[in-house]
């Protein structure tokens, strides 16, 4: 009877335990965003259509809220090979290839259809083929957005209403200078830290996609809203070179294709955003103004000849390309 009853208990534990025992492998995504933003509705996607076409051999572990580290962080583990996927901007990735820092010029793209059009085609092969120099596998690009300015201190309607107010930026170099050019003085500071520096007052403001400034509750310490649409920044999706190499073809065939998939998802998510998100920010009590976005490309257009005189041919080759897709 002892026996029949061990028998009985081992089975029901293997029952329970076996679905995880069944994945072969298993694949972490990293983000720094909530897990309500597009950032995460991709990364949810992934894991939803890898594990379904995988038949449960592969495991996609997702996560959000910056768990694993800083963006800087994230990219270092996935080189080093203690992270599979994650992603960030391309000028984010300047600090490891400079040229990168062309693609968050100021107004280098007029919409996010323009932006996809740029990098769906030659322009996103030949960004592939430069950031796989550096350990990583690149899969395919996700929208991280068109940014705008926010802020505790005035409206803006004009570029003299930036002058002298301190905005947070990402730390990559071109985009920090797109804000300079526009007016304001740009303060580097990780995403982490921003919602404390502008409760007290380290810094005035900052520039995101509405999805970062609802997702972060921004209107809780910024009354003003700016819609510059300064720049249009893409994420490159990334995977760790040294643990895409570990995998079999077929399960690195379902991870690239998922991810591709998932694109269209995470677009249309960051679209429905934006289409609604404006109304609920008015309603937290943020006040709207649409500055003259001509006026502020004007001042901000020498950085494109800046680009080319710094990093040459490839970057006028990609200016020229961006060009091109309007």
């Amino acid at each position: 009877m002892k026996h029949v009853l061990l028998t009985a208990i081992l089975g029901a534990s293997t029952a329970l335990v076996s679905p995880a025992l069944a994945a072969d492998v298993t694949v972490k995504i990293a983000t720094v965003v909530s897990g309500d933003h597009p950032e995460n509705v991709g990364a949810r996607e992934i894991k939803r259509l890898v594990e379904e076409r995988s038949n449960g051999e592969i495991e996609v572990r997702v996560f959000t809220d910056g768990q694993l580290g800083n963006q800087r962080e994230l990219v270092e583990q996935l080189r080093n090979g203690n992270l599979e996927i994650t992603w960030v901007t391309t000028g984010f990735f300047g600090s490891w290839e400079p040229v990168m820092n062309t693609l968050e010029i100021g107004y280098l793209f007029d919409d996010r259809e323009h932006a996809f059009r740029a990098f769906d085609g030659e322009l996103g092969d030949q960004v592939a083929a430069l950031i796989e120099k550096h350990d990583v596998k690149h899969l395919g690009f996700y929208e991280a957005g068109m940014r705008h300015v926010t802020n505790s201190v005035r409206p803006i309607n004009a570029p003299e209403d930036l002058e002298g107010m301190k905005l947070r930026t990402p730390n990559a170099k071109y985009h920090l200078t797109s804000v300079k050019m526009m007016g304001a003085s740009p303060t580097p500071m990780a995403f982490g830290e921003l919602y404390a520096a502008m409760e007290q007052k380290v810094v005035d403001g900052q520039e995101n996609p509405l999805s970062n400034i609802s997702a972060a509750a921004f209107y809780e310490v910024n009354d003003h809203l700016a819609l510059t649409g300064h720049l249009h920044l893409t994420h490159m999706v990334m995977y760790s070179k040294d643990q895409w190499d570990k995998l079999s073809k077929e399960h690195q065939d379902i991870i690239e294709q998922a991810v591709i998939d998932s694109q269209q998802v995470q677009r249309d998510k960051v679209a429905a955003d934006d289409a609604s998100l404006l109304a609920v920010l008015e309603e937290n009590g943020m006040q709207v103004t649409r500055p003259d976005r001509a006026a502020l490309a004007e001042k901000v257009a020498p950085l494109r000849e800046q680009a080319v005189e710094e990093f040459g041919d490839q970057a006028k080759q990609w200016i020229e390309l961006i060009d091109q897709a309007r």
